[in-house]
């Protein structure tokens, strides 16, 4: 029986070890012929090799079935010449193999082998632009004063002192500070690093290495000075990595350096559980052995470390492949945890898993794609309902968890890479996710534009991939295509290199940019980071990164020579600082090191090595090349473009009165605005009333922090709020912020349907809700009344009195006592009016509101409470019983819309 050894793994993250103990090592082996014969070795020619070689493919080994009936020819595994050189890494077909110079680079110069053939934006793009100031990443004034460069973050800080708006928003300081260096080494292995990370609150970095170890460095402490110490970077007879750790340097401040359980290969992947307390990490295991997940802790001293088994359950008797593989043995390439910790979500061959730490036991497993799960990620970091799938089938794949296992199809489908997906990557709001393609192509996805089941189902599951292209072998061919002809991605990004590993990528920190970059290592030993627009804004090179005796704080340094690095694999932002740390597989030089991380800083002109002059002419070329597009664009008839605040134009979406752009909402009876319950951005969040927080409507002078009361129609005419982006529901009779959520069946129904829409008149300055289905959200069998669509459903404000007193309760009780009797002996009852206290407190639905208006009376209609809040709710009122309103009543029905601009015109109101 032929059985696969650990080291003849060729997965998706295999590459040619020419240091690995079992690689092919033709210089050895002429040495010890040369020791034997005396005779000089030549350099071995590849038309020497090639006959030998290939006379081994005719070789048959003849096995006895399992029933022992029959024998059954196998042959061995072939070579082609094209695999054989690149193995060998030779420079041409007639040249002899150059060992002095092989033996320094274990892969390979990258740039030798990747040609783009789609070249990277270099302008600005439309759609790019729009998101940019469409307020879902970032602040768009911040975005406005950095595109004019009118900003100044000294100046920011003197004045903030004179200015009433509180604290300074850190993202108006920081956005434009992307790391510029091409770094300075903080730590190196023997070993290739696969995952190197930044925990949630940026306190610690881990990486995890092919050896099977996880390293935890202290980031609150600035590394220290760095002493050279002897290395072991030899394995020992056993095939085990040195123990003493000799293997690996660092000036950064070690936590905690963690043995993992050996598996095949590499640890595939690692994620931290919300606490940052507990660490998974999955690897790929050997035939025999059960797909598991490893769970431990990471800042205590326990060694612990649990197994998580997603292997069929009571499964007594697993059957053997032809292979001697079990056919439930599969390899693990991502994991996850849930949002609230509690479960462990797994990608593997073709299939998805979630396994229950509390119930401890596997819960879903379902065959998701046709090829390997590379990835997997949740869309909303918050609730952890919508998962993504990435799979090598060149789909990325949505999953609602609610019903993970009752439906083995998916809500929807991501069509757009032509090639398998090493990487995907969720802003955290529910809505925009980055992937990374071996089409050599970084897309942009909106889960609002997702390809459905049943269309993907009927032709958009065709894949486009080229026949016999490996990515590991560092060469992408030209393709025929370059993207899905159902291609349903926001955007396309390029100029890195996906090659050789499963390349990670990333959105920026939100804190300190609001997610309006993206970054990803790459196989040509850079770094790439680009903004939303579609353009390369950064690159470092890994290959001038200085050695660990730098000061990675000090002034930069230009070094005489570089280092030959084979790829990047993964980058981490900082998001308490301008920082990055990224992980690359390091190719040769004089460094004796497989990986290396590094620390990228942003360096003000103080420390950088170019002088005052240059960056001042550096200013002056790139405000020329702004003043030439300028004028190109003003002699070039065009359409008119938006303004820098407008998210979408009444030709791609319908208003339903509303300005396009951003506006807010003011209520003409209280004056306040409307405003998303304690700036949240969870699903559900009330939208209440309060009072204005910036009196400026022009965009330049407002403060972000008043974001929460400013709203816009986007794309598709739903209401959105500008701090979060998500669209205003109606929630019975409240209005709050809901997530987009997958459908669910029956459709519609309460957790699943379609967004109400809501317009505004400007004859009657009423904003109404109207319904694609019944509010009520009845079950199937009762959907047959048509009431709801005769209704009038009209947005006010409730008024809220002050509390009555010791004296008014007291008053209250003596009329009620003189009253009861009174009705006694006339036989009649006493009516009582129904008071706003009866409505706030829920005693009285408050869609009956309306017929209590004309019954309010004076006191009814104070709204004298000192709370600041009022609240908003959803009016129903039918065609026929319409009650009459009182003056009151119609001001908490009427609004005014108060479009922001961009330039101090005259304030002008939208009635």
């Amino acid at each position: 029986m032929l059985e696969e050894s650990d080291e003849d793994y060729d997965g998706p993250d295999a590459y040619v070890d020419e240091e690995d103990d079992t690689a092919l090592d033709l210089e050895e082996l002429q040495d010890s012929i040369q020791e034997r014969t005396g005779v000089a070795r030549e350099p071995p020619m590849l038309r020497q090799i090639f006959p030998s070689l290939f006379n081994t493919q005719n070789v048959h080994r003849t096995d006895t079935g399992s029933n022992g009936n029959g024998s059954e020819p196998r042959q061995l595994r072939t070579i082609s010449i094209r695999d054989l050189q690149i193995l060998l890494d030779l420079r041409s077909v007639e040249s002899p193999i150059n060992y002095e110079e092989d033996d320094d680079d274990e892969i390979g110069h990258a740039g030798d082998w990747h040609q783009p053939w789609f070249p990277p934006h270099t302008e600005p793009q439309q759609l790019g632009v729009a998101l940019l100031m469409g307020g879902e990443f970032g602040s768009v004034s911040s975005k406005i004063r950095s595109k004019k460069k009118k900003k100044n973050i000294s100046r920011m800080i003197l004045d903030q002192s004179s200015r009433p708006r509180g604290a300074l928003s850190r993202e108006n300081m920081t956005s434009d500070l992307i790391p510029n260096t091409n770094g300075t080494a903080v730590a190196s292995y023997a070993a290739n690093i696969y995952c190197g990370q930044f925990s949630k609150d940026y306190s610690f970095y881990y990486t995890c290495c092919q050896d099977f170890r996880l390293h935890i460095y202290d980031m609150t402490s600035p590394p220290s000075p760095y002493i050279k110490r002897p290395r072991n970077l030899r394995r020992s007879a056993t095939g085990v990595w040195d123990d003493s750790d000799r293997d690996h340097d660092t000036t950064l401040k070690i936590l905690k350096t963690i043995q993992g359980c050996t598996g095949r290969w590499t640890i595939t992947d690692s994620h931290l559980s919300p606490d940052n307390e507990r660490m998974i990490y999955s690897s790929i295991v050997s035939g025999m052995a059960s797909p598991t997940v490893y769970m431990t802790s990471t800042l205590d001293s326990s060694v612990t470390q649990t197994p998580i088994s997603f292997q069929d359950p009571n499964q007594r008797q697993r059957a053997r492949t032809h292979w001697g593989w079990d056919e439930d043995s599969f390899g693990i390439w991502s994991c996850r945890f849930s949002a609230d910790g509690n479960e462990v979500v797994a990608g593997g061959s073709g299939q998805i898993f979630v396994y229950d730490l509390l119930a401890d036991r596997r819960t879903v497993k379902i065959k998701a794609h046709e090829d390997d799960v590379n990835s997997c990620c949740w869309a909303d970091t918050a609730s952890g309902n919508v998962l993504i799938s990435a799979s090598d089938d060149t789909f990325l794949k949505v999953w609602d968890r609610r019903s993970l296992g009752a439906s083995q199809k998916p809500s929807g489908v991501l069509v757009g890479h032509t090639e398998g997906i090493t990487n995907v990557s969720a802003k955290g709001d529910g809505r925009y996710i980055i992937s990374n393609g071996k089409d050599q192509a970084l897309r942009l996805w909106d889960l609002r534009k997702m390809c459905s089941s049943e269309d993907f189902d009927n032709g958009a599951d065709r894949n486009y991939r080229l026949r016999e292209f490996d990515y590991r072998y560092g060469h992408y061919p030209k393709p025929k295509r370059a993207a899905h002809p159902r291609d349903c991605s926001v955007m396309t990004y390029r100029g890195h290199a996906v090659l050789r590993t499963l390349i990670r990528c990333h959105f920026s920190p939100a804190e300190t940019t609001g997610g309006q970059y993206l970054y990803s290592g790459s196989a040509d030993g850079k770094i790439h980071i680009w903004s939303l627009d579609g353009r390369i804004v950064q690159v470092l090179d890994r290959s001038k990164t200085l050695a660990m005796t730098f000061d990675p704080s000090a002034e930069e340094y230009i070094p005489n020579s570089t280092r030959s690095t084979v790829c990047v694999r993964d980058v981490s932002w900082n998001g308490n600082e301008p920082m990055m740390m990224s992980a690359g597989w390091d190719g040769g030089g004089q460094s004796l090191s497989k990986s290396v991380v590094a620390r990228h800083e942003w360096k003000g002109l103080s420390k950088m090595s170019y002088s005052l002059e240059n960056w001042m002419e550096k200013q002056n070329v790139e405000r020329d090349e702004r003043a030439t597009r300028t004028r190109r664009t003003l002699r070039v008839p065009a359409s008119p473009r938006p303004p820098l605040t407008t998210t979408m134009s009444a030709n791609n979406a319908q208003l339903y009165g509303f300005p396009p752009g951003y506006f807010v909402i003011r209520n003409l009876a209280n004056g306040r605005l409307w405003d998303v319950g304690g700036d949240d951005v969870e699903d559900g969040v009330e939208i209440i009333l309060w009072p204005e927080k910036e009196k400026s409507l022009v965009e330049t002078l407002r403060s972000p922090d008043a974001n929460n009361q400013v709203f816009f129609i986007d794309t598709s005419g739903a209401l959105c709020s500008r701090s979060s982006g998500h669209a205003v529901d109606v929630e019975g009779d409240r209005l709050v912020l809901r997530h987009r959520r997958p459908i669910s069946q029956p459709y519609p129904n309460e957790y699943s349907h379609p967004l109400p829409h809501f317009s505004y008149s400007q004859e009657t300055q009423r904003i109404t809700a109207s319904f694609q289905c019944d509010p009520a959200y009845p079950p199937p069998a009762a959907q047959t009344s048509t009431a709801w669509m005769r209704k009038t459903y009209v947005l006010s404000a409730i008024p809220m009195p002050k509390p009555k007193s010791l004296l008014d309760n007291a008053s209250a009780f003596l009329s009620s006592a003189v009253i009861t009797p009174i009705s006694f002996f006339s036989g009649g009852t006493a009516q009582r009016k129904a008071t706003p206290e009866d409505v706030f407190s829920g005693d009285i639905d408050l869609t009956e509101d309306e017929t209590l208006e004309q019954d309010r009376g004076v006191e009814g209609e104070a709204d004298d409470c000192s709370e600041l809040i009022r609240r908003l709710r959803v009016l129903t009122i039918g065609q026929r019983d319409a009650p009459t309103e009182g003056e009151s009543a119609r001001k908490r029905r009427q609004w005014e819309i108060l479009p922001l601009r961009t330039s101090a015109a005259h304030r002008r109101l939208l009635k």
